[in-house]
C-alpha cells in the first residue's frame, strides 16, 4: 500500500537515505520542501525506493522515478498501479537521461518519452560565474564592474536573523516587477525557505550598500561537485544581480566546480536570462507516459 506523506523538515532524513549524489534538482529535499505546499508535492516509500508525487492545481497526479537501492522494477509497477487505480494514465515526470534509460530498459516499448525543455536544469562552471571572463560574458562583466565602481558594498554571510530583510527585499522586487505576476506564486515557497533557514543545509549571502540589503542568494551543496541555487533576488540597481551571483560563488562555493541554477519554467524572460550566463550544459528532463500495461 502506498502512503503519500507531506514533505516536511523531518523528511530530509528520508531523502538522504534514498537519494545520494543526485544532480537533478527535482530530487533535492530543500527544493521540494519549498514548493511542496504550493505545488501539491508529496512523497512515499515503496519497494525500498522513494518516489515523489506531483499534483499541480487541478492537474492529474504524476510521479517521479523511484530512487534508492530497493527493487526499482517492482517500485515502478507499484507506482503505475497506484495511478491507474485513480483512473489515470501513469506518467513518470522529471526523469534525467539516466533515469529515462533505466525505465525503458526495465520495461521496453512500454513508455513514450517526452522531453520537458522548461524543466531542464542550467549547469554553469563556478569559475565562469565568479569572473565572467570571455567575450560572450562581456555585457555581464560590464554590469558587474559598474556596480563595483559606483557602489561601496559589503558581502556578508547571512543568518536566520537576516531573513526578514531578505523577505522585504523579495517583496519589493516583486512590486517593481508588477508585470510578472507569476512571481507572486513563489512567495509561499520563498517564505518557507526563509523561515526554516537554520533548519536546512543551506548557506546564504547578501550584498549591503549603506547597511541596507540590496541583493541575496541562498543555496546548498547538492553533490560532491555541484551547488544548487534556490533563491536569488536583488534591488533594481545596475549590476546587483551580477555581483551577488559572483560574490556568493566566490565566498561560499569556490571549492565546487559547478553550479545548478535550476529550470526556467518555460518563461521567455527567465530563459533568456539563464542562457545569457552561458551554461556549460543543460540537464535534460523527460516525462515518460505509459502507453501499454507493464509486466
Amino acid at each position: 500500500m502506498i502512503e503519500r506523506k507531506e514533505i516536511d523538515i523531518e523528511a530530509r532524513s528520508v531523502f538522504k537515505r534514498y537519494i545520494k549524489n543526485q544532480d537533478n534538482s527535482t530530487y533535492n529535499h530543500t527544493n521540494m520542501f519549498m514548493w511542496s505546499r504550493k505545488s501539491g508535492i508529496t512523497y512515499a516509500v515503496t519497494e525500498g525506493c522513494l518516489a515523489l508525487f506531483f499534483q499541480f492545481g487541478r492537474q492529474p497526479v504524476s510521479v517521479s522515478f523511484p530512487m534508492g537501492d530497493g527493487d526499482r522494477r517492482m517500485a515502478v509497477r507499484s507506482l503505475s498501479a497506484y495511478i491507474k487505480e485513480q483512473g489515470l494514465t501513469p506518467v513518470f515526470r522529471n526523469l534525467s537521461a539516466s533515469m529515462a534509460k533505466e525505465l525503458c530498459e526495465l520495461f521496453p516499448n512500454c513508455f513514450e518519452l517526452v522531453e520537458d525543455r522548461s524543466a531542464a536544469d542550467y549547469i554553469y562552471e563556478t569559475e565562469s560565474l565568479i569572473h565572467l571572463n570571455g567575450k560572450k560574458l562581456h555585457a555581464k562583466r560590464n554590469h558587474l564592474n559598474y556596480f563595483k565602481k559606483n557602489y561601496l558594498y559589503q558581502y556578508k554571510r547571512l543568518e536566520q536573523a537576516d531573513m526578514p530583510d531578505c523577505l522585504e527585499l523579495f517583496d519589493r522586487w516583486v512590486e517593481e516587477k508588477s508585470d510578472m505576476r507569476w512571481l507572486s506564486g513563489s512567495r509561499e515557497a520563498t517564505v518557507r525557505l526563509l523561515e526554516n533557514f537554520e533548519r536546512l543545509p543551506v548557506r546564504g549571502g547578501g550584498i549591503y550598500v549603506d547597511n541596507r540589503l540590496v541583493a541575496f542568494s541562498i543555496g546548498e551543496a547538492m553533490t560532491e561537485d555541484t551547488v544548487l541555487i534556490h533563491l536569488e533576488f536583488a534591488a533594481d540597481l545596475r549590476g546587483a544581480f551580477n555581483v551577488i551571483n559572483s560574490e556568493f560563488c566566490a565566498n561560499e562555493w569556490s571549492a565546487y566546480p559547478f553550479v545548478n541554477r535550476e529550470e526556467d519554467m518555460g518563461l521567455p524572460g527567465l530563459r533568456q536570462a539563464k542562457l545569457a550566463y552561458r551554461p556549460v550544459r543543460l540537464l535534460t528532463k523527460y516525462n515518460a507516459v505509459q502507453k501499454v500495461p507493464i509486466l
